[in-house]
């Protein structure tokens, strides 16, 4: 992916920093408090998120996680000084130290869990060290060292890697799928419901949504009929469709907010 899509409602805002290239399986933004409440939605993903919520002059903080959501997914983070986030790519989650190799985001499909840290705990000595940190980079460095210390990357398994990269290649459906792999159709459905929680047709769907939202970001003044060539939507009316159950908006209304900022 070009852009950081997720989350929604924080992409959209200015002064928001991104990184998406420096550290294998996840990508980094963040931003400062603009206002009271700043509110965000999780568009239909098969990523996890992590939402760090800290202040500069005391220890008061909360860690969001947001597995992949299966609707459109309204938050509301509560006041604090800056956030720092992370989208995890669809190659597999962090969980804590002595989990079955084999878990999967499924476990956390469609929940978002929000957690204050306790004294002496990994996650409130980053946050400490947060504090001490001047860059972004610095930052990114110092979470990097957290999960490596105290979490566990489970990967998902090489099938659905394969599968996955045949998506990436060009395949736009199930069936297609089915032909170019040595798998049935019930059978791919089965292995993404028990890596993602979601259906291998959804996965697609998704997969094709994001790309077709990033290339709306690049070029937000090309007519929507470039965007949809040849990426499998029937026509107009089936894109705006999807645009407007994945965003709660419709493409005129999203680049005319993302043209805004």
């Amino acid at each position: 992916m070009k852009h950081m899509i997720q989350p929604f409602g924080i992409d959209m805002r200015k002064n928001v920093l991104t990184d998406t290239k420096s550290v294998k399986h996840m990508h980094f933004y963040e931003t400062d408090i603009t206002n009271d409440i700043l509110n965000i939605s999780f568009i239909p993903s098969y990523t996890t998120e992590w939402i760090i919520c800290y202040n500069d002059g005391n220890d008061k903080s909360e860690f969001i996680c947001a597995g992949s959501q299966n609707k459109l997914t309204e938050l509301s983070l509560n006041v604090f000084d800056h956030y720092f986030g992370v989208r995890f790519d669809n190659t597999g989650c962090y969980f804590n130290k002595g989990c079955n190799a084999k878990t999967y985001p499924v476990n956390i499909t469609d929940n978002v869990f929000r957690y204050e840290p306790v004294p002496d705990s990994y996650e409130l000595q980053l946050v400490k060290d947060f504090h001490k940190s001047l860059t972004f980079k610095d930052r990114i460095a110092l979470f990097k060292a957290f999960v490596t210390d105290c979490k566990t990357f489970c990967p998902v398994s090489e099938s659905i890697k394969e599968l996955n990269n045949l998506i990436y290649s060009g395949a736009g459906t199930v069936a297609e799928l089915s032909a170019e792999s040595e798998y049935s159709v019930r059978h791919i459905s089965r292995l993404y419901n028990k890596v993602y929680g979601i259906g291998a047709k959804d996965f697609i769907k998704m997969y094709r949504f994001q790309n077709v939202l990033a290339e709306i970001i690049a070029n937000p003044d090309r007519d929507n009929s470039f965007f949809i060539e040849g990426t499998g939507y029937s026509d107009q009316a089936h894109f705006q469709r999807e645009f407007k159950a994945f965003t709660g908006t419709t493409p005129k209304q999203y680049i005319k907010l993302i043209k805004n900022f």
